[in-house]
């Protein structure tokens, strides 16, 4: 009888555990999306000044034209966060990073 006992409360448990697993929310995921200077050009050009054709994030997002000395110069400065939004409209934005060569990393929660 004890064995019976020890065996029922046994799988009662798992079952119970088995519930506390299933039952918890599913993590939301984080996807990371980098964007060059290049990148950053089209939404310079669509939202910041239509003659940008290239965008740095160092700290800050600054859009810029190609010129004829093979330089560029400056247009304008733009949002991050912004520009995340651009992007990817309906992923909900988790944040955002400077990546190599002054490109922009975003986050975004999916």
């Amino acid at each position: 009888m004890p064995r019976r006992f020890v065996a029922l409360a046994t799988a009662a448990l798992a079952c119970f555990g088995a519930l506390a697993v299933s039952a918890t929310p599913a993590q939301a995921a984080v996807l990371e999306v980098v964007y060059s200077p290049l990148s950053l050009g089209e939404y310079c050009a669509a939202q910041v000044n239509p003659y940008s054709t290239i965008g740095f994030y160092n700290g800050g997002l600054g859009c810029h034209r190609w010129n004829n000395t093979g330089g560029t110069t400056y247009t304008g400065s733009g949002s991050a966060s912004a520009a995340c939004a651009h992007f990817h409209p309906t992923y909900v934005s988790a944040g955002y990073a400077q990546g190599g060569s002054q490109a922009l990393i975003c986050r975004y929660t999916v």
